[in-house]
């Protein structure tokens, strides 16, 4: 036991660094994602300095939220066997500009990047030394999302703060992990729906929950994970009863 946490540690050492490229490209992801979501102050008239204080607290927030997410990633996939390499999504950096600016920044869509997973070869008798498993990577993608959920949770503690902060922490937190439970190629969410088709529904129905509800201000951290729980049985039973009954031969 002891020494399988000293091991893992000396793998995090070994693999969590970010190389150059994949450090620009989260750069470009963190900028482009500080203009979607600073681009509505919330005030009906153009101030400079609120609309620079606003970008500013913007840029610290999602910064938080990448480093949060990427971390979770980078931290076990090294225990399974995996390295992490970032990669960065596109359209929907593209897709997210859009959206800020047809609806003059209502609409935020962070959806920025994915990862691939290299295989570490393994050199104990009785492993496949060439081996992906969907499970181990629906596994990996999947705590990207619940780092988030869990650091939302985290930061509507935080009473100590001003609460314009503490808004915005929690509410970029829930917005990524909702973001990225979505089924949509290459976002985290893909990746579990396509390692397990029977526990997908559980957990998107449950971190988005989850999420959603957090953003209430009367919601505690426990009343959300409680909440969670219910709404991802009761939608996987309402996935698996009604709708794919209903739209499965389509």
């Amino acid at each position: 036991m002891v020494y399988g946490f000293f091991d893992w540690m000396s793998k995090i050492r070994r693999f969590y660094p970010f190389t150059r490229k994949e450090l620009m490209w989260i750069g470009v992801g963190i900028l482009i994602m500080t203009f979607i979501v600073g681009f509505d102050d919330g005030s009906e008239e153009f101030n400079l300095a609120r609309y620079g204080s606003n970008m500013l607290l913007s840029l610290v927030v999602v910064a938080i939220a990448v480093v949060i997410h990427e971390s979770a990633h980078r931290i076990v996939a090294p225990n399974m066997g995996y390295k992490i390499e970032f990669r960065p999504f596109f359209f929907g950096i593209l897709g997210g500009l859009i959206l800020a600016f047809m609806s003059y920044g209502k609409i935020l869509f962070l959806a920025y990047g994915t990862f691939f997973i290299d295989i570490k070869e393994k050199h104990r008798l009785g492993y496949f030394r060439h081996y992906l498993g969907y499970f181990d990577n629906g596994k990996i993608a999947v705590v990207g999302p619940l780092a988030n959920l869990f650091a939302a949770m985290i930061f509507k503690t935080m009473v100590f703060l001003p609460e314009a902060v503490v808004s915005k922490l929690v509410f970029i937190n829930v917005l990524f992990a909702i973001t990225n439970m979505l089924p949509i190629p290459p976002l985290d969410g893909s990746h579990v729906m396509y390692a397990s088709r029977h526990l997908y529904p559980f957990t998107m129905a449950a971190i988005i929950g989850a999420a959603a509800l957090l953003l209430i201000p009367a919601v505690t951290w426990w009343m959300a994970v409680l909440a969670a729980l219910v709404i991802g049985i009761a939608y996987s039973f309402v996935y698996f009863n009604l709708i794919e009954k209903a739209f499965g031969n389509w």
